[in-house]
């Protein structure tokens, strides 16, 4: 399980699925994220939760290397961000924030377009893309066009595309944002399986403490760009004396504010 405290770094644990060692990434002037470390088991449902602009994002698209750190380190299986990008995106699943899908594609032919750009076999690619469909339920709409689905569908479509590739690490960035309770239960349902059934470290940001407190097990809390607390979510819990996940967080906040001599 995830661990770390408020002031200091995260003790090295041996087994890892996502590792960060005091990561910061700057943008001239502002320092989107700032001297993070938390670590991730493997198989864990791990939640990344602050406010909008928290520096979720920024943390997600560097461990994904998309994004070059300024400082610090990080690994995902054991691969470095920075030298072996290339290997992390290749046992990694990445479910971004604003996903736009092409509205004039079908379902099928996105996920079988996707398939190819991992430079899956034909045969391979199109028994994989019926095995999504069917597990999302969508075999039914595979040959309608994408611009005409719901919000409910279009997040199922995206976290097929994220699995294709079958990985061992999954990004989701503010996946429920829009959609549904119904659709919201859903799609966490399916991110419980991934994790119990299939064994994928799961990485869940989001702003939604719902979200977090019905399905995350250990969770890291960012507030500007600062780590303000990581661990098992029921530990938080406890040391802080709040039950409630918004109580929770608002503490958590109001605490890192005071310490740094911040006033909102």
């Amino acid at each position: 399980m995830s661990t770390a405290s408020l002031d200091a770094p995260v003790s090295p644990e041996p087994r890892a699925a996502i590792r960060v060692e005091r990561l910061s990434k700057r943008y001239k002037d502002v320092l989107a994220v700032d001297d993070v470390s938390f670590t991730v088991a493997p198989g864990e449902i791990f939640g990344f939760m602050g406010h909008n602009g928290a520096g979720k994002t920024t943390t997600i698209k560097m461990l994904l290397g998309l994004v070059r750190p300024t400082s610090g380190a990080a690994s995902v299986l054991g691969h470095d961000i920075v030298r072996e990008s290339l290997d992390v995106r290749r046992v990694s699943g990445f479910l971004p924030g604003s996903y736009a899908l092409p509205k004039e594609m079908t379902a099928a032919s996105f996920l079988t377009y996707i398939a190819s750009m991992f430079g899956m076999p034909r045969e391979a690619s199109r028994a994989r893309v019926d095995e999504l469909l069917s597990l999302f339920g969508l075999t039914g709409v595979a040959h309608k066009k994408l611009g005409g689905f719901s919000s409910g569908m279009t997040q199922k479509v995206g976290l097929a595309q994220a699995l294709l590739n079958e990985p061992r690490v999954l990004f989701l960035d503010e996946p429920t944002s829009g959609l549904d309770p119904i659709g919201r239960h859903e799609f966490l349902q399916h991110i419980r399986h991934l994790a119990k059934d299939k064994g994928v470290t799961v990485m869940f940001s989001t702003h939604i403490l719902s979200d977090i407190e019905s399905i995350c097990e250990g969770v890291a809390v960012l507030h500007r760009g600062r780590l303000v607390a990581a661990g098992p979510l029921d530990a938080l819990r406890r040391r802080y004396g709040e039950s409630r996940m918004d109580d929770l967080y608002l503490k958590l906040a109001r605490a890192h504010e005071a310490h740094a001599g911040v006033r909102s």
